[in-house]
């Protein structure tokens, strides 16, 4: 259950995708590090459903409906390259990977400057600006 201070819910909600990343990792043989969240989503309306868990394994997602989350995962090897694109209110993130056939497959992102109460979003998008345009 989350806590009723804002630390308290930061926390909850940041350990809670945590244990999720960990115990697939654990399940599938993975060694995952370190992770670093983002809130991203592919419209303006929906960027606060959809949470990115960059890992030093691949790339986590966690799509938010109806109070349910639903997780998929990248491989490390899968991904090819991350880009940044400033926009007015917004970054546009893309994500460039191969798909199962070898094909190169693009995801489009908006994330938002800043959210508040969400400390990790901000550490992760100066991270991100600071890998712009490489392979993660």
């Amino acid at each position: 259950m989350f806590s009723a201070n804002k630390r308290g819910v930061e926390m909850g909600f940041k350990e809670r995708l945590e244990t999720e990343v960990y115990e697939y990792a654990t399940a599938n043989h993975l060694s995952v590090e370190t992770i670093d969240f983002l809130y991203g989503g592919p419209t303006m309306r929906t960027r606060h459903t959809l949470v990115l868990g960059f890992t030093n394994a691949g790339l986590f997602t966690f799509l938010f409906k109806l109070g349910e989350a639903e997780m998929h995962y990248l491989a490390k090897e899968k991904l090819r390259q991350i880009k940044l694109h400033p926009k007015k209110m917004v970054y546009e993130l893309t994500i460039t990977g191969v798909d199962e056939e070898g094909q190169a497959e693009e995801a489009r992102y908006l994330v938002s400057k800043r959210v508040l109460g969400r400390k990790w979003h901000r550490k992760t998008l100066q991270k991100l600006i600071g890998k712009d345009g490489q392979a993660w």
